[in-house]
């Protein structure tokens, strides 16, 4: 198995270019975003304590995105990669997830890391919540806070795999197909295809 680790700021668009780098793979696209709100809609134990964390901006403890994402791993050791979107989202993360990779043999780990100014990442999510009325998107006052959230918890992922020599920026101001473009050639460069 192999992975790529989409990671960036809110609003960069790493569930878009996830889902069009995985396709391009044929790797899973694992969006623990998308995983915490189907657990949110179902009403289970996972879905009621990450719901306030979310709503408010913050994020799930560590040790519930990794169980995720290693439950998710363990239950498909077939498939032939994944992008992941959303995860790690701490350093702990990601030295959870290296132990992990070294547990079930994962060939290739990524880290395509989108950089986008900060001014357009509030534009975007403030469209985002017009369009899919999302309440972490809901108002300034909350973005303003994902933002530094971001630099002050997830900032550290890319560093990590920076200096590791698994990491690379890509600008992420330009059209999805642009973007997408510069992922691909970072990808298809690293991955076995």
């Amino acid at each position: 198995m192999q992975t790529v680790i989409i990671s960036g700021p809110p609003g960069c668009g790493k569930g878009t270019q996830a889902k069009l780098i995985a396709k391009h793979l044929g790797f899973e696209h694992i969006s623990t975003g998308d995983i915490l709100r189907r657990e949110i809609l179902a009403l289970t134990e996972l879905g009621k304590l990450a719901q306030a964390k979310i709503d408010d901006g913050n994020f799930v403890p560590d040790e519930i995105a990794c169980e995720m994402i290693t439950n998710f791993i363990k239950n498909n050791q077939h498939i032939k990669g994944m992008v992941l979107d959303g995860f790690p989202r701490t350093k702990n993360q990601c030295l959870e997830f290296d132990k992990l990779i070294k547990l079930i043999n994962i060939r290739k780990n990524i880290c395509v890391s989108l950089v986008v100014d900060v001014n357009n990442l509030k534009t975007r999510l403030l469209n985002r919540n017009e369009k899919y009325n999302r309440p972490d998107d809901s108002s300034i006052e909350i973005i303003e806070h994902r933002l530094r959230l971001y630099d002050e918890r997830t900032k550290p992922v890319t560093d990590y795999y920076l200096n590791k020599g698994q990491c690379e920026l890509v600008n992420g101001n330009g059209s999805v197909n642009e973007v997408f473009n510069n992922i691909k050639t970072v990808t298809d460069k690293y991955m076995e295809i």
